[in-house]
Formats: C-alpha cells, sequence, structure tokens
C-alpha cells in the first residue's frame, strides 16, 4: 500500500471521481462527501493546512484521511493539532474507507512519521455506527463518548409514526394543527428545488436569526462565513437532490423554516427557525411533525436528529446515538505534560467565559 499526502486545494477539487468511488464501497454519511468537505475547507480552512491521506493499492485508492494540522497557542503553550477537516461544524466526522483494519494501522504509521510537529490527534465526532471505532481503540489514548444524537427509525406511515408518540404530544399535535387551520390558511411550502432554494435559504437564515436574538444571541447566521458556506452547500446539494428545505407559511407568512439533507434514505435534520411571534401555536412542533411525515411519503428509513441533547428532540420518542471522541498523545514525556498543561488552561478559560456570560 501507497499513502499519497494532498495539501494543495487545487488537487483536492481533482479528487471528486475518485472520492466518490470510495464512498459507494462503504457506510458514509453526508458530511464525508467531496461536496461538503471541499465546500467547508474553502470557508474555513484559514489558518490551518490541509491534510488528506489517500491510500493507494494497485492503483485504485481504497482510503481517505481527510485530516487538517494546525498549530494553536496558549499561555506561551504550542500545540501542533491534527483534526478532521470537517471540524467542528460537521455533526459527524469519520475516515472513509473500504478497509478498516488495513488502513487506518497504515494511516497512523504515516501520521507518526511526517515532518509537521504534531503533538495531538484530535478526532471529534466519530458516529457511533462507525467501523472505524473497534481499531481506533489499538490507537487511541481516550475514546469516549461525547455527544448525544437523537434519531428515529421511520414506519411506514405517518399515522402508525404517529400513534408512537405519547398521548400529550398527540394531543397537542392535533390542537394546534386545529387552531392554526381555523386561524390561518396553512401551507408547506418546499424550497429544495434549484429554482428556490437560495430564496429559501434567504427566508430560513431571517427566521432563524430572528428566534437566537430574541434570546439575545447572535445567531450563528451571523458569521458571514458560517452563512455563505450553508448558501453553497444548499445550492449543490440542491442540484443532486440532497436538500431538504422546507417553510411553513400562514396565510402567505413564513414563520417556521427547516432545513436538512436527504442523502442515501436518511434525513438529515442540521438546523430550524421559527418566528417567535408565532411560538403560542407551536409552529416548530407542526413543522417537524410535516417533516417526518414528508420523509415517511419519500420512502426515507431514518430521520437523524444529529447532535445534540435539546429537550425537544426527545419528545418525539427518539433513540440515541453517542458520537465518540479519539484522541491520541505523541509519545513523549514533554508531550503529555505540555498537553495536560494545555488542556487545563482551555478548561479553566472556558469556565471564566461561562462565569462572566451569567454576570452579564
Amino acid at each position: 500500500m501507497k499513502i499519497i499526502e494532498v495539501n494543495d486545494y487545487s488537487h483536492f477539487l481533482c479528487l471528486k471521481e475518485k472520492w466518490d468511488e470510495v464512498l459507494r464501497k462503504c457506510d458514509h454519511s453526508v458530511f464525508s462527501t467531496w461536496e461538503w468537505l471541499s465546500e467547508y475547507w474553502k470557508q474555513f480552512g484559514t489558518n490551518k493546512e490541509l491534510l488528506v491521506l489517500l491510500e493507494q493499492e494497485d492503483d485504485k485508492i481504497v482510503g481517505i484521511a481527510p485530516l487538517t494540522y494546525n498549530v494553536c497557542t496558549m499561555f506561551g503553550l504550542r500545540r501542533g493539532k491534527i483534526e478532521f477537516l470537517g471540524s467542528p461544524y460537521s455533526d459527524y466526522n469519520d475516515f472513509v474507507l473500504t478497509n478498516e483494519e488495513k488502513c487506518l494501522p497504515a494511516f497512523f504509521h504515516y501520521l507518526n512519521h511526517i515532518s509537521k510537529k504534531w503533538d495531538c490527534i484530535d478526532l471529534i465526532d466519530i458516529p457511533a455506527y462507525s467501523k472505524s471505532i473497534p481499531f481506533l481503540k489499538k490507537f487511541s489514548k481516550t475514546l469516549r463518548p461525547a455527544k448525544k444524537c437523537p434519531y428515529l427509525l421511520l414506519p411506514k406511515s405517518h399515522e402508525i409514526f404517529i400513534n408512537s408518540l405519547d398521548h400529550k404530544l398527540r394531543k397537542d399535535l392535533h390542537r394546534n394543527s386545529k387552531r392554526l387551520k381555523t386561524d390561518f390558511k396553512m401551507e408547506f411550502v418546499d424550497y429544495s428545488g434549484t429554482l428556490s432554494c437560495v430564496e429559501g435559504m434567504k427566508i430560513f437564515f431571517r427566521l432563524h436569526q430572528k428566534r437566537w436574538m430574541v434570546k439575545g444571541s447572535p445567531g450563528a447566521f451571523a458569521d458571514p462565513k458560517f452563512r455563505d458556506f450553508h448558501l453553497e452547500i444548499a445550492k449543490t446539494f440542491s442540484e443532486k437532490g440532497w436538500l431538504g428545505l422546507l417553510i411553513l407559511r400562514l396565510s402567505g407568512k413564513p414563520v417556521a423554516a427547516s432545513y436538512g439533507f436527504k442523502y442515501r434514505r436518511k434525513y438529515y435534520y442540521y438546523l430550524s427557525g421559527f418566528d417567535p411571534d408565532y411560538s403560542a401555536y407551536s409552529v416548530g412542533n407542526e413543522l417537524i411533525s410535516s417533516v417526518i411525515a414528508k420523509c415517511i411519503s419519500e420512502g426515507f428509513e431514518e430521520f437523524d436528529f444529529l447532535r445534540g441533547a435539546q429537550k425537544y428532540k426527545d419528545r418525539w420518542n427518539t433513540m440515541t446515538r453517542w458520537n465518540r471522541h479519539a484522541i491520541l498523545i505523541r509519545d513523549s514525556p514533554i508531550t503529555k505534560v505540555e498537553n495536560w498543561l494545555y488542556d487545563q488552561y482551555w478548561l479553566q478559560g472556558s469556565r471564566l467565559k461561562y462565569l462572566l456570560r451569567m454576570k452579564q
């Protein structure tokens, strides 16, 4: 086997065909696609170095390690860190492998001999179903559950799904739906098409920001890079049939929006937004119920709420998976001490920031 290191973005852009070929041979999420990661690097690759490793066997790519390298400093301590290319905004990060048993040892052997002075390999949000996990246990200092990821296995009909919910939620959904239909002309508009997705994303951005501004937060899309990234992703995914963008209108006015991804018979519920002025109607619940109904009608097998332990997810009779977090420290006494100090500084700094926010 041969390892090829890709550090140049133009070379990365030429990998699409080979990347897709490897993806077809292994289980993966939408966050491992070339489309997601190439746009991700374009928007968020500043101050990092691209470190994509390709494992080649008989002139064919059999494994991909989508990584980056960057140097962090804190109180004079330097830390060279290798992490997944999609960190931290991808809900799932993973290697793309056709043979975990062969590929992972080769990747870690290569990383142990590269010229870059890394101290830590920090791999976050590895999905619970990743076939890499049993083999990562051999190389990682720690491999622990990190973030909760609720999900639903979808039944054959929406009626079966509704009947699976607890009595209170069923009653609330029925009552709120009746009120909405009485007080407004209610319609769900699909903005997933190529001609409407840009307009739909602008509506979604506005609703998402309005919800968070009421809470006193600027919201994720106050960051122009984050907004530009998702606008480009929406356009690309729309062309491929991967975009799920549904907006609830009441008498013509957009009041709630769901932004997610349709990929390999699974729906990824990425983010939502709603107008707080209509919170008395529980428009968020009405929207989720309708998105799930649409997924069932289109033959999807799973509805993934993605990472996050928000209480509203548990109301939908969800099951739970936990993303894993793997850490590998370079085997050196000095490196181990430096990483321990770095972690302690980071932890105390985070606590201080939290206390300062609470006092504001």
